[in-house]
């Protein structure tokens, strides 16, 4: 046999993180047309010895080539120019962009379609996974299948040399992991190269050429597919011999605990069970079918309805918190979003669900509450140097331990489980279904909800398989065998059909819900606001509409537009600019030394050039801050904001300093009862609208602030997007300071400070996301029309000054209720079902 060039070669690699050499000295490659299966436990250093393969991490040395190209400069730009893609674990999908611009974003320059033909472009690129995900969807409205979906298409967009998958199939059913499958032998038979990462050895048997052990941040052994057993490569992985991978059955089951009877949520059509004590029950079917929707009701993390029992007592199920309460206890399958806070300790994220065994009379007990941390950190075997280690740096197995360990601290009696051991390896997986078993045999029932069939068979005494919204077969004793269970589904999915009868309605308040949680929804909201208020003031005075009002309220509302678009490039990435009321006060204030009359056209460009310089500065300064020293956003403009008051006070402790006149009927020109700077403010804040959705630049700006890790991973220049969007907003305020200037006709140290707060308000009125990615500048005019129409509303209904701050309060608040519950709603979705 001819040998192959690899196709990816990495030599002696090492990579340290702070207390853990996390690889050690490695050496790896993939031959063309070779599907390459990485294999080790949770923390072996598999995802690090892929991120460093996709630029995503630096080693600390070692070498990378890729199609016989040394890297020398290690980027997942870099990487993916010379033909590697990687779909990662974790998707590094932004949620607030669409499936479209994720995509957009995951492919080099060169293979990346004009933004007119990207949503069929998408679409094509996203038919062979078989799942029905729209194009413009905002990611953070998929399942999470859907997510790995689009994280797998980014990668196969990009037509790529060598592509790796790390943990492709954990939130698939078995058909869309056979559906893959059959992609990655398509791709390797064309002489791709292929790396495949997955704790589930039967596919990495079924699938690879080679295989290669990694344990400890180090090689353990490369095999042939076909000349290795799985319970040889068990050994290997976990370094040990794991004797039985799942606990005996239960030997008798006792009296029912959990009674259920008629539970509805939106894919689920009532529900009937009852779950004896010493049981574990699963739940399985094609994912879709309400089998999630089923426990995540009990666990009242979607709304419900039915009647629950819980050890002959009624359960609450409106909340997660009531059910709790009641009894039950979920753990969810998203543990990164619904189950860790990652930021926090161990102990903290443990010890939040043991408050009521270490409080006391609500005071908590420290001692206490440190055993209770110590004793589960020790009884799950959670590895962790302490427990003051923040939980994200654990290893994926560790942090699922946390998150059972916190639902054992809740002392459940009964416990639900959503993906108990996604992405876990086969050791922790192991410990994990035998402690799930001894908590069943204690007399705490156990549901199970698994994608994958070899793990309820293995585990469970009795399975249910639900098909559109409803169990249409159990299987109990031995019954329960990974063919039966797989037979059960996919027979059963294709009965039932009248079950689909109500999806018109749920395509209803789909397309509604899409409306109000879409980027322009709050714009719409503003519209009706905006002519709600001019009938109003209409029927105050026909003077309302005048030649002379409209002017004035256009003349009035001409700077803000422009500081309005300078705050909303820093929120969109996830910041906040308190400096630019200051700026704009401190601009004009120089402006009043040079641009006055008696003096000739030199120290008119030499102020303008004062005021240019002056914007820069602040600009760069509020980035260097935030982004290299690492200071939070509201500190860092914080402080630019006192020093450009203290500053403009320096210059001028009073009013001064007349502006030349030419300049003031300059800027003050009408067309018509119209300012021409009006037209250019709107011109300029409608073009920046459609550059941040039909350009990389507006791209890149929405992702930085949606997910900067993401954004960083997809190849995105983090830390230039958050220096030009500051440098950005304050040459924005320099074109805002200008018209100030012309309103104002003086140098004034305080004219500028009230408008940081009325930029800000303005662009949360538009719909901005005081989080980051998302916004609208075209919201944000509105944000400001809407401003001065209730000013001056308030003039014309001649109320007190103070409901012309609480008019915009009101509507500000309202429009947040409309818009957070339509995206509830959209993220409930989401975890339950698949788009229409």
């Amino acid at each position: 046999m001819v040998e192959r060039t690899p196709l990816l070669v990495m030599k002696g690699v090492t990579k340290r993180f702070p207390g853990v050499l996390a690889l050690n000295s490695v050496d790896f490659d993939v031959r063309p047309g070779e599907i390459h299966a990485l294999v080790g436990g949770n923390g072996a250093g598999k995802s690090t010895l892929m991120s460093v393969a996709s630029g995503a991490l630096v080693p600390d040395s070692g070498s990378i080539q890729i199609d016989g190209q040394k890297i020398t400069e290690v980027s997942p730009v870099a990487a993916r120019e010379l033909g590697l893609s990687i779909a990662f674990q974790h998707p590094a999908l932004l949620p607030d962009l669409t499936v479209t611009e994720n995509l957009m974003l995951s492919v080099p320059t060169r293979k990346r379609p004009p933004f007119s033909k990207a949503t069929e472009w998408a679409r094509k690129r996203l038919e062979p996974m078989g799942m029905p995900i729209r194009p413009e969807a905002r990611v953070e409205t998929l399942t999470l299948a859907e997510k790995q979906a689009v994280e797998i298409c980014g990668a196969l967009a990009c037509d790529p040399q060598v592509v790796i998958f790390d943990e492709p199939t954990e939130p698939f059913m078995a058909a869309e992991t056979e559906q893959l499958f059959t992609q990655i032998r398509r791709l390797a038979a064309t002489g791709v190269g292929i790396v495949y990462i997955s704790h589930r050895l039967p596919d990495v048997l079924a699938l690879a050429d080679r295989i290669t052990v990694l344990r400890d941040g180090q090689i353990r052994g490369t095999y042939n597919a076909a000349e290795v057993t799985e319970q040889e490569i068990i050994t290997r992985v976990a370094g040990r011999e794991v004797d039985a991978m799942f606990p005996d059955r239960a030997q008798a089951l006792g009296e029912p605990v959990l009674h259920v009877r008629g539970l509805r949520a939106p894919g689920l059509k009532g529900v009937d069970v009852d779950v004896r004590r010493n049981e574990i029950l699963g739940l399985a079917g094609v994912e879709g079918n309400g089998q999630r929707e089923f426990i995540r009701a009990l666990g009242g993390a979607i709304a419900g309805s039915g009647h629950v029992q819980v050890d002959g007592k009624p359960a609450d199920l409106r909340t997660p918190r009531a059910a709790r309460a009641s009894g039950i206890v979920l753990m969810p399958q998203e543990r990164h979003v619904e189950g860790l806070a990652p930021i926090h300790s161990v102990g903290e994220n443990l010890s939040i669900a043991a408050t009521a065994q270490s409080a006391n009379k609500g005071v908590i007990r420290l001692s206490q509450e440190h055993e209770l941390v110590r004793r589960t950190i020790a009884e799950m075997g959670i590895k962790t140097p302490s427990a003051d280690t923040a939980v994200k740096t654990l290893s994926g197995g560790n942090q699922q331990k946390v998150v059972l360990g916190r639902a054992l601290l809740s002392e459940p009696t009964v416990l639900l489980c959503d993906e108990p051991t996604q992405g876990i390896d086969v050791g922790v997986r192991s410990d994990i279904y035998h402690r799930l078993r001894g908590h069943a045999n204690a007399g705490v029932p156990v549901v199970v909800l698994s994608s994958d069939n070899v793990e309820l068979a293995g585990l469970c005494d009795r399975v249910l398989v639900f098909s559109r919204g409803t169990v249409v077969a159990e299987l109990v004793g031995d019954e329960v065998t990974d063919h039966a269970i797989t037979a059960a589904s996919l027979t059963e999915a294709g009965s039932n059909r009248d079950a689909s009868a109500p999806r018109s309605d749920k395509r209803r308040v789909g397309r509604l819900t899409r409306l109000l949680t879409s980027e322009q929804g709050p714009s719409a909201f503003l519209l009706l606001a905006i002519a709600a208020l001019t009938l109003v003031g209409i029927g105050q005075s026909d003077r309302f509409l005048s030649s002379f009002n409209i002017s004035s309220m256009l003349g009035l509302i001409a700077p803000l537009i422009f500081l309005a678009a300078g705050q909303l490039f820093v929120m969109l990435t996830g910041g906040i600019d308190l400096s630019v009321g200051p700026l704009c006060g401190a601009l004009v204030v120089v402006a009043s030394f040079y641009l006055r009359d008696g003096v000739g056209l030199t120290w008119w460009l030499i102020g303008i050039a004062l005021m240019v310089a002056l914007a820069l500065a602040v600009g760069l300064l509020n980035g260097a801050l935030v982004r290299f020293a690492a200071v939070t956003p509201v500190v860092a403009t914080l402080v630019t904001y006192t020093g450009l008051q203290g500053l403009s006070l320096l210059m001028r402790d009073t009013p001064g300093g007349t502006i030349a006149a030419p300049i003031m009927s300059f800027l003050t020109a009408k067309i018509g009862p119209v300012p021409w700077v009006i037209l250019a403010g709107v011109a300029m804040l409608l073009l920046l609208e459609r550059a941040s959705r039909r350009t990389l630049a507006g791209l890149r700006l929405r992702g930085t602030g949606s997910d900067h890790e993401a954004a960083h991973r997809r190849g995105v220049p983090v830390g230039a997007v958050y220096l030009s969007a500051y440098i950005a907003s304050a040459l924005c305020t320099l074109l805002g300071a200008f018209l100030l200037m012309a309103q104002i006709g003086v140098g004034d140290p305080t004219a500028g400070t009230s408008y940081t707060l009325a930029s800000i308000t303005a662009i949360v009125l538009g719909g901005a996301s005081v989080f980051g990615g998302r916004g609208s500048f075209f919201g944000a005019l509105l944000g400001v029309v809407l401003l001065q129409v209730t000013q001056t509303t308030a003039v014309f209904a001649e109320l007190s000054q103070a409901w012309q701050y609480w008019l915009p309060g009101l509507m500000a608040l309202a429009a947040t209720g409309v818009f957070a519950q339509a995206q509830r709603r959209a993220a409930s979705k989401a975890v339950v079902s698949n788009p229409e």
